[in-house]
Order: C-alpha cells, then sequence, then structure tokens
C-alpha cells in the first residue's frame, strides 16, 4: 500500500528553489519541499567544487523512488519495520509498504512531505514538518512536530534534528539522518562500535552480537562491494580519508550510538547513518529484546540528536 498523498509531493521542474548556506569555502543547499532535504554540500577552492555530499540535481523525482544522494530525515522511525505492523501501548499500528522493501516500512515518512522554513539566515536554517493523523493518510496514530536546524560553519556543517510529541498517550519514536557520501574507490573508512545487529534476508535486525579486542575497530577500504551493517554501541566519530586529500569527519550526539553503514552495488556512494535505533527495534522491544534503541517520548516530550560533518 502506498500513502495517497505520496504522488502529491511528485517535484516537477519550477518547484520552490534550493535554499543557499555558506560560510567560508563552504555551502550548502537545502530543499525542504522535497522532504526538507540537504541537497548538496561541498567545499569551494581556487575555483574547484569538491563535493562532500552526492548532489541532487534540479529534476522532479517521486518521493517514493528518491535520489540517492544529499541528506534526508528519519523520522519517525530510521530503516525498517518488519511487515509495516508493529503494537505499542494497546495500539496495532500497520503503516504503508515501501515498494522497494515490501511488505515492510522504510525510514519513516517525514521524507515523503513538505517541510516549512521556520528560521534563515546565511549560514543557518531551521525547517519543520508537523504531523497530524487527522490530515495525513498515513496510519501513524500519534501528534508530532520535527525539527532540522542545519548550521553551517568555515569547518563543517551542524545538522540537528529532534522531534516534540503533540500526542495524548505515549509515543515510541526513532530518528537518524541518511547523507550519501561522495567517495571514489581507495578511500577509507574508520569507526569503532561494541557489537553488530545480526539480520535476516530482508533486512531486518534479529541478534545483537557483541564485538570484542580489535574487532571494534572498524577499517575498512572502499571497494565498491555492496554491504548493509548495523551497529550499536558506536563511539559517535567516523572518518572518511579520501585520495583527493579531504578528510570527512562524521560526528554524532547521543541518542545516535547506532550507525547504519551502507554501499551500494557498484560502489557510487556511501552511506554513514547515524540513527537512534536498530532496523525492526519497535517489534524487537516488544518481544523484551534489549538494547534495540527504541525510545518512548510521554505527551508533551522531546528527543534531539546532532550529526557534525566537518571537513578539512
Amino acid at each position: 500500500m502506498i500513502p495517497e498523498d505520496a504522488s502529491a509531493l511528485m517535484l516537477e521542474r519550477g518547484s520552490p528553489q534550493p535554499l543557499g548556506l555558506s560560510a567560508g569555502a563552504l555551502r550548502a543547499l537545502v530543499r525542504p519541499a522535497a522532504g526538507g532535504r540537504v541537497a548538496a554540500f561541498w567545499r569551494e577552492a581556487a575555483g574547484q567544487r569538491a563535493e562532500v555530499l552526492m548532489p541532487m540535481d534540479d529534476r522532479g523525482f517521486d518521493p517514493l523512488f528518491w535520489p540517492k544522494a544529499g541528506t534526508y530525515p528519519l523520522v519517525p522511525f530510521s530503516n525498517r519495520i518488519r511487515a509495516g505492523a508493529f503494537s505499542f501501548g494497546g495500539l496495532e499500528v500497520r503503516l504503508a509498504a515501501h515498494p522497494t522493501c515490501e511488505p515492510h516500512a522504510l525510514h519513516g515518512f517525514s521524507q515523503l512531505r513538505e517541510w516549512r522554513v521556520t528560521q534563515r539566515s546565511a549560514a543557518q536554517i531551521e525547517i519543520r514538518y508537523r504531523h497530524d493523523p487527522a490530515q495525513a493518510s498515513d496510519a501513524w496514530p500519534w501528534m508530532f512536530e520535527a525539527i532540522q536546524k542545519i548550521t553551517l560553519d568555515p569547518a563543517g556543517m551542524t545538522h540537528e534534528i529532534g522531534v516534540e510529541s503533540h500526542a495524548d498517550t505515549d509515543m515510541p519514536v526513532g530518528l537518524g539522518l541518511h547523507p550519501y557520501f561522495a567517495v571514489a574507490r581507495g578511500d577509507s573508512i574508520r569507526f569503532s562500535a561494541q557489537g553488530e545487529w545480526e539480520q535476516d534476508e530482508d533486512g531486518c535486525a534479529t541478534r545483537l552480537r557483541r564485538l570484542e579486542g580489535s574487532a571494534r575497530q572498524q577499517d575498512r577500504r572502499h571497494d565498491g562491494e555492496p554491504f548493509t551493517l548495523y551497529y550499536a554501541g558506536w563511539d559517535g566519530r567516523a572518518v572518511i580519508t579520501r585520495q583527493d586529500g579531504a578528510t570527512i569527519t562524521i560526528e554524532a550526539d547521543q541518542p545516535f550510538d547506532h550507525l547504519v553503514v551502507h554501499v551500494p552495488p557498484g560502489g557510487a556512494y556511501l552511506c554513514i547513518e547515524p540513527v537512534s535505533h536498530v532496523a525492526d527495534a519497535f517489534n524487537l522491544a516488544s518481544r523484551g529484546v534489549a538494547g534495540t534503541g527504541m525510545r518512548v517520548l510521554a505527551p508533551g516530550g522531546a528527543i534531539w540528536g546532532r550529526m557534525r560533518i566537518g571537513v578539512t
């Protein structure tokens, strides 16, 4: 099942233009109407443009088949919910399956919606998406507002994301950010994590495996081989060392202690996704599985996470 209003977000040429941010040699474009996405992030030096993220083009796109570029928000959950269904607080929730991974739901739905600009300056923008179950065709039964604050400085970009509950009852929640980094074969990726989640053939997590000793230190060369891995107990830092001389440092705060690392077939890009929970966390938690990262917001509660991308 596809959300009834998804086609209404098909962006055509002539849609609202990206909004630019700048600080020093760094530049970014934000597209609030295109699912609250950072559409591009790059450094200009000596007349040359060096992409940090894979850039989106200006063409329209089907929001259910989004371009593999920029960064988009993961709200109110990250990754998959098995069969698009879970139980919480006596409610049986059934969400739309995503057409690329049916029958599972994928990556929340805020990236399918238009966000509105609430603050803007030369180097910073704040955008918001308000979810009202009475006005939305999806089946998420809790009211909430999501907020993104994106700030450039001469050394990097800070991307904050939060969720405020406006529901009358407790709400399960997850959040994260999904950047597509520009990489080339031979670039290195380094980070540390205490555990790795095993997963089934559908990409849903099944069991947490603790990593010991040197196995906690991940040091990979980007070689184009595809993989998707789920880590827990991430220490909040990852470094991409590129052959063009750039070093990209990804840092994140709590609640982003889970990490998804993904390379597609052919290795055109690299996703390093700071997230608050593992794939299918809501169902795992309902079965008593520990360490999933699922959070619960009380009425009026809020949760915030921060990712910084440093460029040197």
